[in-house]
């Protein structure tokens, strides 16, 4: 009998492949309990266990440019969500950038499936590289003869063929923000690639309430609502979350930058944006992208803080009730602490004795 070899799964993007692999991940256990693994840049360490590998184990890899510079082999199921500027320090360019995450389509076969989100120029362009089925995930409705998970009128959807599945309602996602919601799409998607059972996959989903560090609540004092996004380490990042709210915000941005354009999201910030409290190397260019842009009516105030801590008290000082003060820094956290992580912990630790 011929040896069915062990599914690979692995997840790719500039935004939310961690949010999507860790979801995907919990659909895996559902429906393989200890024979899923889940490892890459979080779970365990690639090579702890690819090799040991049975043919019925499955492997959920969440895989960033760096890595897939390196690899000469591609995943059963490849899933690029999104490309957007990131990682500009080390690739140099948006081309060398895109051609690194590319090279997780580049070893498949015919058998193989690739998944792209529809949303995104930089993933959707790709699609002419899919050498096996193509699926796709939007926040609108595809397109005649294309394949995988929407949104519409409140509810998401998956797509195969002729074959037509609802799968949850919007408001039982417990994740706020549209890019929440394109995350979900995509796991969904992934997992039908897959062949997850559909209730593996709907219990995995309504139970989950994300990932550390990712639009985290930390607590709610004097009205006011604190969210830990640490993981916004480039300013594409905090613009996606930023559109996750309605009530008015007080946005702490800084951190060292990574040659990234700051324009885009500051203009948005004088649309959305209360206050912002500057922190951190990338602050005096954050100053001079707010100048040069001329902004006649500025909406929002402004104010440079000297380290992350300050910058808590500062947004505690300014910060009423209905507000929320939003840690989303837009720059990595290198020039202050190891990594994102330890910055959002000491974020949670400095709001927390707030009082």
């Amino acid at each position: 009998m011929e040896v069915v070899p062990c599914k690979t799964i692995g997840i790719t993007g500039s935004a939310g492949k961690t949010t999507t692999t860790t979801l995907v991940g919990r659909m895996a256990k559902n429906a393989y309990g200890d024979k899923a693994y889940i490892g890459g840049n979080i779970g365990d360490p690639l090579i702890n266990y690819v090799d040991n590998m049975k043919a019925d184990d499955v492997a959920i890899l969440e895989l960033s440019s760096f890595q897939l510079e390196q690899m000469t082999i591609s995943p059963n199921v490849a899933a690029i969500l999104n490309i957007t500027p990131n990682h500009l320090d080390r690739h140099g360019t948006m081309e060398t950038y895109t051609a690194a995450k590319a090279r997780i389509l580049e070893f498949q076969s015919k058998n193989d499936i690739a998944v792209l989100g529809h949303d995104d120029k930089g993933a959707w362009n790709l699609r002419n590289k899919v050498n096996g089925k193509l699926f796709t995930f939007s926040l609108h409705e595809l397109d005649e003869g294309l394949d995988g998970a929407y949104y519409h009128d409140g509810l998401l959807n998956l797509r195969d063929g002729n074959a037509y599945l609802p799968l949850i309602l919007r408001e039982k996602i417990l994740l706020r923000g549209d890019y929440n919601v394109a995350n979900v799409l995509a796991a969904f998607t992934i997992g039908h690639a897959a062949g997850f059972p559909l209730d593996a996959m709907l219990d995995a989903v309504e139970d989950f309430h994300g990932v550390p560090h990712r639009l985290e609540l930390v607590r709610e004092l004097n009205g006011v609502r604190w969210y830990n996004n640490s993981i916004a380490s480039a300013p594409e990042r905090t613009i996606a979350v930023i559109h996750a709210f309605d009530e008015p915000i007080v946005l702490l941005l800084g951190g060292r930058d990574k040659n990234l354009p700051w324009e885009e999201l500051m203009q948005l910030v004088n649309e959305r944006v209360d206050h912002v409290v500057l922190f951190g190397e990338a602050a005096e260019k954050i100053q001079k992208t707010v100048d040069s842009l001329g902004l006649s009516q500025k909406r929002f105030t402004l104010s440079r803080a000297n380290g992350l801590h300050e910058a808590v008290r500062q947004a505690a000082e300014v910060a009423e009730a209905g507000d929320v003060v939003l840690l989303s820094p837009g720059g990595t956290s290198f020039d202050e602490f190891k990594d994102f992580e330890e910055r959002g912990e000491r974020f949670r630790t400095w709001v927390q004795e707030l009082s």
